[in-house]
């Protein structure tokens, strides 16, 4: 059994008691009545960067669609927890390790899902309010679990430069299509959420010159932002994660030998691999 800490019902309570309030109220309403109850996973969630505290009024605004997406998704995304969780450990060839926490919570509509440590307990924060469906929810648990399996075997997060990011999310990428197969193809890259159609023909139709410009900003200051993180690349956000794929993809080291080589060894592997491209 996947170890998951369910903040939902708190939250529910929340809307159902909150959504005929003024804004000043529901904020004040949430970090009462679901915020304080969970101070660990908040303190994670906000002191980690994942989210501010001002960005609260993105939900407490919506209160009600975002009750009735958080509870649709809730028990889907718990039982996607039990079916894929041993699939990524599978898939890595990983046994005897302790499992990471899975926590079913409501962010701020800042990130979809992250991997931190809950009171020194390395966990999957899982942020409901993203919802869009099972399948996407399906690749999404399987990617973020992966890092955070990836965390585990490592026994430190290793600091997010653009080689390291490039293996780490290119190894999250590759997992993920194997454990949850049979998507379309940029379901791997943005969970099923819609807007995002023209982006991977994008990226392939760019791909030479993407390979070439990632690996000139490699050592650049900003470079992690712009590839991986809120900046963009000629208009268009998170094209590291198609380079990362790419790269990973084009090493042909198996997935349970590429999740055990050291932060080192990963970036020097994307290094080399960049230069070919170069």
């Amino acid at each position: 059994m996947a170890r998951i800490l369910d903040t939902i019902p708190d939250f529910v309570a929340l809307a159902r008691a909150a959504f005929l309030q003024d804004r000043a109220t529901r904020g004040f309403l949430w970090e009462e009545r679901y915020r304080a109850r969970h101070p660990e996973v908040f303190a994670a969630f906000f002191e980690g960067g994942y989210g501010d505290p001002s960005q609260v009024r993105a939900v407490t605004h919506k209160l009600s669609d975002v009750r009735k997406t958080a509870e649709e998704a809730a028990p889907v995304v718990s039982s996607l927890i039990e079916e894929v969780e041993p699939a990524v450990r599978d898939t890595l060839s990983l046994s005897g390790q302790p499992e990471p926490l899975h926590v079913l919570m409501v962010g701020t509509f800042s990130t979809n899902a992250c991997v931190t440590r809950v009171d020194g307990e390395l966990a999957v924060l899982h942020c409901l309010e993203w919802f869009g469906g099972p399948e996407g929810a399906r690749v999404l648990v399987a990617h973020e679990d992966t890092h955070a399996w990836h965390e585990t075997v490592l026994g430190e997060r290793p600091a997010e430069d653009p080689a390291w990011m490039t293996f780490s999310e290119g190894l999250a990428v590759q997992v993920s299509r194997v454990v949850a197969p049979g998507r379309p193809e940029e379901d791997y890259f943005w969970y099923g959420v819609a807007g995002f159609e023209d982006w991977l023909p994008w990226c392939r139709e760019n791909h030479d010159a993407l390979m070439r410009n990632f690996a000139k900003a490699l050592d650049e200051d900003g470079a992690t932002e712009a590839f991986f993180g809120a900046g963009f690349v000629e208009d268009m956000w998170r094209v590291g994660f198609y380079i990362a794929d790419q790269v990973v993809g084009s090493l042909g080291i198996e997935l349970p030998d590429l999740v055990r080589m050291s932060a080192d060894e990963g970036r020097e592997a994307v290094r080399s691999a960049l230069e070919k491209t170069s």
